[in-house]
C-alpha cells in the first residue's frame, strides 16, 4: 500500500512538472507571437483606412469609407499644368545661374589661396623662443 502511495505522489509531481513546462512553452509562444505581430504592425505601411482613422477618429464609420478623391494644386495651378516660359526668360535664368556659379568659384579660389598662403608663411617662420 505504501509503495502505491509513493508511486502516486511521483506521478503527481511529474504531471505538475509537465504542466509547468507546457504552460511555460505556451507563454513563450504567446510572447513571440505578440512580438511578431507588433513588429509587423510597426514595419508595414498603413492602409488608407488606417490613415483615415488616425486623421479623423471622431467620424462615423459610414462617412469614413466615402472619402472623395482630391486634386493637388500647387501655387494656384494644377500639377502638370505648366505655363510656357518665354525664350528671353529662360536665357535670363541661365545667365544668372552662370554668373552666380562664376562668382562663387572666384570667391572660393581666392579664399583657398589666402588660407594656403597663411599656412605656408606659418611653416616658414622660425619658432619663437619664449
Amino acid at each position: 500500500m505504501e509503495s502505491k502511495i509513493v508511486e502516486l505522489r511521483d506521478r503527481g509531481r511529474r504531471a505538475r512538472r509537465t504542466a509547468v513546462i507546457v504552460g511555460g512553452a505556451g507563454a513563450a509562444l504567446a510572447v513571440a507571437a505578440v512580438g511578431a505581430f507588433v513588429v509587423y504592425r510597426l514595419t508595414r505601411p498603413p492602409t488608407r483606412r488606417e490613415r483615415l482613422r488616425r486623421l479623423a477618429p471622431g467620424l462615423p464609420r459610414r462617412l469614413r469609407g466615402r472619402v472623395p478623391s482630391m486634386r493637388l494644386y500647387v501655387g494656384d495651378r494644377q500639377v502638370g499644368e505648366e505655363r510656357q516660359e518665354a525664350r528671353w526668360e529662360r536665357l535670363a535664368v541661365r545667365l544668372a545661374q552662370a554668373a552666380g556659379t562664376a562668382a562663387a568659384s572666384a570667391l572660393a579660389s581666392r579664399a583657398l589661396a589666402a588660407v594656403g598662403e597663411a599656412a605656408r608663411s606659418r611653416m616658414q617662420q622660425p619658432p619663437e623662443k619664449g
